[in-house]
């Protein structure tokens, strides 16, 4: 049987990494096949897993990351026999859904969205909410009125998604808005 290539070794969220365009930044997330990086100067970039030059900073080691191999190997093999729920943050129910805009126009054609894609994108808006919300409360120059300020916006904006809490396996991982 001919080797399959391997995919590239991940780094882990919360790793600091230095770009040689955009300076020294932190994993923030993972995408299919990119990661999230918040770099200091230039905002979040998405950079491809295969890309090689990133220059990881610190006391990231090889050894280090082995774990993260073993556990990813081990979830990828048991998801694949069934043994294991490997999307988690999803509920089971919806595997294999499909989200369907119907416009109100007649004639006018409706849209099929797998469910697994909404999702991603739905956890996608939440991290990056996460990320703005981490640059807010860390800004130097902003007052503390300002940041509360900010802060309702972006609790605002939790709320608004709390529509979707129902796709959602855990309760812990749901969207939460203002309350009262």
């Amino acid at each position: 049987m001919p080797d399959t290539p391997t995919a590239p070794q991940r780094l882990p969220v919360g790793a600091l990494v230095t770009h040689p365009s955009f300076g020294s930044g932190q994993i923030v997330g993972h995408d299919p096949d990119k990661y999230v990086i918040l770099f200091k100067s230039h905002g979040t970039k998405f950079i491809a897993y295969s890309y090689d030059g990133l220059v990881v900073e610190g006391r990231l080691a090889a050894a280090e990351l082995e774990p993260d191999r073993i556990k990813a190997a081990l979830r990828e093999v048991l998801g694949e026999y069934g043994w294991i729920e490997t999307d988690r943050e999803m509920g089971q129910r919806w595997a294999g859904g499909t989200l369907v805009l119907r416009p109100g126009r007649e004639g006018t054609q409706e849209k099929e969205i797998p469910l697994e894609v909404f999702f991603k994108k739905i956890i996608g808006v939440r991290e990056k909410l996460r990320v703005l919300e981490q640059r807010l409360n860390n800004h130097p120059s902003l007052s503390p009125e300002d940041k509360l300020e900010f802060e309702g916006y972006l609790t605002r904006c939790y709320g608004s998604l709390t529509t979707f809490n129902v796709l959602f396996a855990d309760k812990e991982r749901q969207f939460r808005g203002q309350s009262g």
